[in-house]
């Protein structure tokens, strides 16, 4: 595998991660593995067993939505052509614009989108129940799961033609997390506090790091590939 491809697969694991301590997918996680632990019985495990779950039907809709999408613009010949020859010039400003999005430099007004209303989504219990409710969740993009998987992750693998690949890292990363958290819960509420606020302060940190390691990045790609200067 080549140092570009490594850097992407680190990219979207590293992604992954401080997408799933973010506020909102945390907020999100936190709340539904609370109600997984309210119905999953009184067995010692059962709460991690469907914290598993819930966290792997996330990485499955990462997948899927990473698979159809990078595979649908790949299909296209121009596109295709458009990547391979300019792929790290388009990168570029994608990295950019993605780190100044994580520093805040565009304000707070995007809002994200979501394709179900989770107001509405119910789990009724169950191994199903709990894989089905983190396909759900993961679907609901909040502002910066929207910003770091479309605008980062989807351009990393059409450019390193991984449809595969770099989402299912990028839904390992957001799984993390989200299994710390079950465990947590296993052990009680006053741990997963204690969890919660170690998660805000590393999200705190990291976040800005990874926004000016990704501008970082995106000038360097400019300044090699668009401008020829490196």
């Amino acid at each position: 595998m080549s140092a570009e491809l490594w850097a992407a697969a680190l990219t979207a694991l590293w992604t992954g991660i401080l997408t799933s301590v973010s506020p909102c997918p945390l907020a999100t996680n936190i709340a539904a593995l609370t109600y997984i632990s309210k119905h999953s019985g009184s067995h010692k495990l059962a709460v991690l067993a469907h914290g598993g779950l819930y966290a792997l039907g996330r990485a499955l809709a990462y997948i899927v939505i990473g698979f159809l999408l990078v595979k649908s613009l790949l299909s296209a010949p121009a596109f295709s052509f458009f990547m391979q020859k300019y792929g790290s010039q388009a990168l570029s400003p994608v990295l950019v614009l993605a780190g100044m999005y994580m520093l805040d430099m565009f304000g707070r007004g995007f809002m994200g989108f979501n394709v179900f209303d989770l107001s509405k989504f119910k789990a009724k219990g169950g191994a199903a129940s709990s894989l089905a409710m983190g396909a759900v969740f993961a679907l609901a993009f909040c502002p910066i799961s929207a910003a770091l998987y479309f605008g980062v992750i989807i351009p990393l693998a059409a450019k390193n033609s991984a449809p595969v690949a770099l989402p299912l890292l990028y839904g390992v990363g957001t799984a993390l997390p989200v299994i710390g958290l079950a465990v947590a819960l296993d052990f009680g509420l006053k741990k997963l506090s204690a969890i919660t606020g170690l998660a805000a302060k590393f999200e705190g940190c990291a976040r800005p790091a990874t926004g000016w390691v990704f501008i970082a990045a995106g000038v360097y790609l400019g300044l090699r590939d668009i401008f020829n200067l490196i």
